[in-house]
């Protein structure tokens, strides 16, 4: 599934079309995780003013005061391309000038594209419990720390909560754990506030190289421009199960925490 790092790619690779306009629209008749709230034709001959991120959503605003939320799902893609091909999984459409074309294509149809009127964006039934931006100065140690006190699940399980922090999904929550040497296994409230504080470090830092790379390409994702990222290329112990651990030679082990996979090594992660 495309995280945050992801979605922050495909937006920094669509600027380019701000201040086009929408000159036809197509959606195909195929059923979306939701229906979109108002109807996509709202943004015919409207100019696309402003492309943003928040957590896992792309929020593309228009000159008419309507906005499209976009999310990926597990394996949706967002390309521009000069022609529209009209292929078997592309559900929403719309060209633009110069004749380009913004192309939503979602095999398994877990993501969505809602239109909805800007002022309601907030309060998205999607967006609207979302925590802290990881890369926000509102995302710090202080607020971690009054968050964590009470919480017993295990640290790696807390810090993917989406109204904790957005988009440290399971890939950078598992390098961020290994980069601070605190275990997946932890009790969130057993963290020491210097553990809390390097944690915290590690995950800004993570996320922030991840968008540097373009993101992770481990099953479909692709950029705008259909390119693979890189930062797969950089893990420490995500996918390394059996691997010798980059800084003590132990192997690296793996093991399901809440039916997903975790990876750390045993020796430097305490």
């Amino acid at each position: 599934m495309p995280e945050l790092p992801e979605v922050e790619t495909i937006r920094l690779g669509l600027q380019n079309l701000v201040n086009k306009k929408v000159s036809h629209i197509f959606r195909s008749d195929k059923k979306m995780r939701i229906e979109s709230t108002e109807n996509l034709d709202k943004i015919a001959n409207s100019t696309i003013t402003e492309i943003s991120r928040r957590a896992r959503y792309l929020i593309v605003n228009f000159s008419n005061d309507y906005s499209l939320i976009i999310h990926l799902g597990m394996s949706g893609r967002i390309t521009v391309n000069k022609k529209f091909q009209q292929l078997k999984h592309d559900h929403f459409a719309c060209e633009l000038n110069d004749n380009l074309w913004l192309i939503f294509n979602d095999p398994r149809r877990f993501g969505f594209v809602d239109l909805v009127l800007n002022k309601n964006i907030s309060k998205h039934k999607m967006l609207s419990k979302l925590g802290f931006e990881p890369l926000s100065e509102e995302f710090n140690a202080a607020y971690l720390t009054q968050v964590l006190k009470n919480k017993k699940m295990n640290i790696k399980t807390t810090m993917m909560d989406n109204e904790i922090v957005v988009g440290v999904g399971n890939i950078y929550i598992n390098e961020s754990l290994f980069d601070s040497k605190i275990s997946p296994m932890r009790q969130a409230n057993s963290l020491t506030k210097t553990e809390i504080k390097n944690l915290v470090s590690s995950i800004k830092k993570t996320i922030a190289k991840a968008i540097e790379l373009g993101g992770s390409s481990i099953n479909d994702y692709v950029n705008s421009e259909g390119n693979l990222g890189n930062f797969q290329n950089s893990f420490k112990v995500y996918g390394q199960e059996s691997e010798k651990c980059l800084l003590c030679k132990n192997l690296i082990r793996k093991i399901r925490q809440n039916g997903r996979s975790s990876f750390y090594c045993e020796k430097c992660q305490k």
